[in-house]
This record gives structure tokens, sequence and C-alpha cells, in this order.
């Protein structure tokens, strides 16, 4: 049986996971300092694919570099600009009611 018609990635559905049983309060901070503290401490390792998949594309990078430089500036501005927006409007709201 499906849930939901898609996939997720198993990491992804780990950090949901976690975060519920975090805000539930089911698993507490404490428990997970003695996992957590050696894979944070190894975490710049982690970031080597992307710094390789990235110059190995570097090409493709460089042909679309317009687009990829509106779109990293654009979709955060358009973001702040609407999360913004919404703030004083329910801001706004709960002040007249």
């Amino acid at each position: 049986m499906h849930l939901l018609d898609a996939s997720f990635p198993a990491p992804l559905l780990a950090m949901v996971l976690l975060l519920t049983l975090l805000l539930l309060g089911i698993v507490k901070e404490h428990q997970l300092a003695p996992c957590a503290s050696p894979i944070l401490n190894v975490m710049p390792i982690f970031f080597i694919p992307a710094g390789v998949g990235f110059i190995e594309h570097l090409g493709l990078i460089k042909s679309h570099w317009p687009f990829l430089t509106a779109v990293i500036l654009l979709v955060p501005l358009s973001s702040l600009i609407l999360v913004a927006s919404l703030v004083g409007y329910f801001k706004g709201r709960a002040n007249n009611d």
C-alpha cells in the first residue's frame, strides 16, 4: 500500500521523521548528541562529492550561466518578498482583531 504516489529520498524521510519525534518530545536532544557529534566532526567530507559534481559539469554551467545566475538571485529574493508580505499581512490582521 502506498500512502503517496511519489518517491522521496530516504535521508529526507529520516530527517522529517526525526524532526517529528523531536517536536513531539519522544526523542530528546541529549539522546542524539552521542551519535551526532562524530558525524558533525566529519561533515565537511560529505560536501566533497557535490564539489566534484560541480567541477565535472563546469562546461554545462558555463553555457547556462545567465539563467543560473538569474535563478540564484531571483528565487531567494522572491521568497523573501513573499514571506515578508505574508508576515506583514498576518501581523496587520492580528493587530486589527
